[in-house]
């Protein structure tokens, strides 16, 4: 398992949405160069996906493809990450609370997705009605 922190998380789904190859993502990693990338997706720089590849291709491809745990993720980047990699909206998909997300409607993939993610300060369990919650342990 990868661990990565949250701003990577981002930078890879973004990434992830940009119908490279694995190989086109490792030559532009390897000269560099990822200007076509933030042609694309003006608002990320990409620096931290190009850290993250630094750290080694085998572990980047590997978090590239969704196996990776977030070092640390706040309430904040738990709802950002369920709109840009799963698609789920607040009020639509859950429900938002001060100190967590309940009633989250999503398929047993997406369940396993995050549950692997969350960093380990956040619980996920099923609820009586079927539904989800994320809560801090």
């Amino acid at each position: 398992m990868t661990i990565i922190n949250l701003m990577q998380a981002y930078e890879l789904d973004k990434l992830s949405k940009l119908n490279y190859s694995d190989e086109e993502i490792l030559r532009a990693l390897r000269a560099g160069d990822v200007s076509a990338w933030q042609e694309q997706v003006p608002n990320y720089e990409f620096s931290e996906t190009m850290a993250l590849f630094q750290d080694g291709e085998q572990e980047f491809l590997y978090a590239l493809h969704g196996h990776y745990r977030i070092k640390y993720v706040t309430l904040p980047g738990i709802q950002r990450l369920l709109h840009l990699r799963f698609n789920l909206e607040e009020g639509v998909d859950y429900q938002l609370l001060e100190t967590g997300i309940q009633h989250l409607m999503c398929d047993e993939e997406t369940v396993t997705k995050l549950q692997q993610m969350l960093s380990t300060n956040w619980s996920l369990t099923k609820q009586a009605d079927q539904k989800y919650s994320v809560f801090l342990k």
